[in-house]
């Protein structure tokens, strides 16, 4: 596991060294309590990989698509209001995660979502107004 503390003036620089390094993951899956900046990262990371339109929260839409210059997708989901697991086959979580698109999961742990490929785990964790923590995991199987 990887530790690193940012200010949110570093969080460009540390999504695109995490883009570099981590990109073969195609599923990320995001971890903190609310404020913790789950959401920015996501917003910084589909700057980084090109999307113009403005990211927001799928808190109420469960899943956000996003469309990358290069015909590619990002999905960016929230498990958070889901009752059990069986519910992310109604959201089509399997179909996202055997598409190969680039995935972006929030609250996977209130479900008990576990990717059944590769994937990468960042717990976010807020200690200052301006200050974060990031732990990052990646996990083979």
């Amino acid at each position: 596991m990887e530790v690193i503390e940012y200010s949110l003036e570093e969080l460009p620089g540390l999504v695109k060294d995490m883009r570099l390094r981590f990109g073969r993951y195609r599923i990320w899956v995001l971890e903190g309590m609310l404020g913790a900046g789950k959401t920015t990262f996501v917003q910084h990371l589909g700057t980084e990989m090109g999307i113009s339109e403005d990211i927001i929260s799928p808190t109420f839409s469960l899943v956000n698509e996003y469309r990358l210059p290069d015909a590619g997708r990002i999905y960016h989901l929230d498990l958070y209001r889901l009752k059990n697991i069986s519910e992310t086959e109604e959201i089509g979580l399997q179909e996202i995660e055997e598409s190969g698109y680039f995935c972006l999961v929030e609250w996977a742990s209130a479900v008990g979502y576990v990717p059944a490929v590769p994937w990468l785990e960042i717990r976010l964790e807020h200690l200052e107004q301006t200050r974060r923590k990031i732990r990052i995991r990646a996990h083979e199987d």
